[in-house]
């Protein structure tokens, strides 16, 4: 006994055949060929070929052209940029209490690029580092790779003695 499953695929088979055919020719004009059939009372097999504007990818709300130099979209590379500022927070501040400072201040003011997949640099434009006699204020630039900080620029070394006169 032959399931009707199986009668539909093959009368399918069959329409499409001609359509197939018809592929090439379509193929160098910007037409859309559509060819239909009547299968029953209310059911019609439409086979459309050509370009006719429809694109599969925003009807279902992706767009494969929103992808960053690395393949990534933007959600993911604001996850990881995330991570790498917060990183690379962690790790100034560590640092600075390496070197004898017991506070730092990071402001919001930052700028992130990234230069690989997973590796970003970070630029803390105004730190400030205190310490017992005196405060520092500079830019602080770290680059992260895969989650971890690799280097830190701009750490100020600790001041022996009296700080710099500023000249006001």
């Amino acid at each position: 006994m032959m399931k009707p499953i199986r009668i539909l695929g093959a009368a399918v088979a069959a329409l499409a055949a001609p359509a197939l055919l018809t592929l090439p020719a379509v193929a160098d004009t910007r037409s859309l060929a559509t060819i239909e059939t009547r299968l029953g009372d209310s059911t019609t097999l439409t086979l459309a070929l050509g370009s006719g504007g429809y694109d599969p990818y925003r009807s279902r709300g992706w767009d494969y052209r929103h992808l960053n130099y690395w393949g990534q979209t933007e959600r993911e590379a604001n996850a990881l940029r995330r991570e790498a500022v917060q990183a690379c927070a962690q790790a100034v501040r560590y640092e600075s209490r390496l070197l004898g400072y017991y506070d730092v201040d990071i402001d919001d003011d930052r700028r992130t690029e990234q230069v690989s997949r997973q590796g970003f640099v970070v630029h803390f434009d105004d730190v400030e580092f205190e310490g017992r006699r005196h405060n520092v204020e500079t830019w602080v630039t770290c680059e992260v790779r895969k989650g971890r900080v690799t280097e830190i620029d701009g750490l100020p070394r600790p001041v022996k003695g009296k700080p710099p006169r500023r000249g006001w």
